[in-house]
């Protein structure tokens, strides 16, 4: 069984795996606006061309996605050192600007 907890105050998600032993918890915490501008180079630095991988990111997942159009994504950083971008739920992009999901 895996159990996922959101702390609203801190902006983070953890994930634990009850299967009886005690491994430890993995904390995905959200990237605040004012550190993203640091976010690539600090984690994906060391990758030949990282400049380019939002963007390809962003392509991907226009081809793959019927139903996506754009919109706001999130940064997060692991409590293990690794790090990883998930779109927004709660917002997407029309042609009009921005319109919340139900």
């Amino acid at each position: 069984m895996k159990t996922i907890s959101h702390n609203s105050t801190t902006s983070s998600v953890s994930v634990t795996a009850a299967s009886g032993n005690d491994q430890p918890q993995l904390v995905a915490t959200i990237v605040p606006d004012e550190q993203r501008i640091s976010f690539w180079p600090q984690h994906f630095g060391l990758i030949p061309q990282w400049v380019a991988l939002e963007p390809r990111v962003f392509g991907w997942m226009d081809r793959l996605c019927e139903d996506y159009c754009g919109g706001i994504w999130n940064l997060y950083t692991l409590n293990n050192g690794g790090a990883f971008m998930a779109p927004n739920r709660m917002t997407m992009m029309t042609k009009h600007g921005y319109c919340s999901m139900p």
